[in-house]
């Protein structure tokens, strides 16, 4: 099974792809008038806070199973809903705190994945829907996924 969001990846390092998207997403929480993030990116879209919360959520997510990953031997994902746990969550969590969130723990991501080997990255999990998968799958997957949502909160 591909790659979840590979193909906004491209081939390219994913240690790239995501200094670069941190980047842009400061830029982002830079210049955002506050009454833009409550609007849909797209009419019955997400507003753009709902697209931060989501995106702060997945980096603690994805970058939580490449921990696992690397932590546990024989390491089994646990697929989530999305819907959910955004619903729990969005209400409480403003603006600032979910781009301060988002960024430090990008941060952190960035600098644990650019210290990883390649054999270290080859490292194998199980996923329930996609089956055996690498740690590198999982980086691609959180490198792009956040592109993914920051071209629909970038203007």
């Amino acid at each position: 099974m591909p790659t979840p969001y590979a193909q906004y990846v491209d081939g390219r390092d994913p240690v790239d792809v995501l200094t670069e998207t941190l980047t842009r997403y400061r830029v982002v929480f830079a210049n955002t008038p506050q009454e833009k993030w409550q609007t849909p990116w797209a009419p019955g879209k997400w507003t753009r806070h709902q697209v931060l919360i989501h995106v702060a959520q997945w980096e603690l997510i994805f970058s939580t199973r490449v921990r696992m990953a690397l932590a546990i031997p024989e390491y089994v994902v646990q697929p989530m809903d999305q819907d959910p746990l955004l619903d729990i969550e969005a209400p409480f969590v403003d603006v600032a705190t979910a781009s301060a969130a988002f960024d430090a723990v990008r941060s952190m991501n960035i600098a644990l994945i650019r210290g990883l080997s390649p054999e270290t990255r080859a490292t194998v999990v199980t996923h329930p829907e996609r089956g055996r998968i690498d740690v590198n799958d999982l980086i691609v997957t959180l490198a792009g996924h956040a592109v993914h949502h920051l071209n629909q909160i970038e203007d």
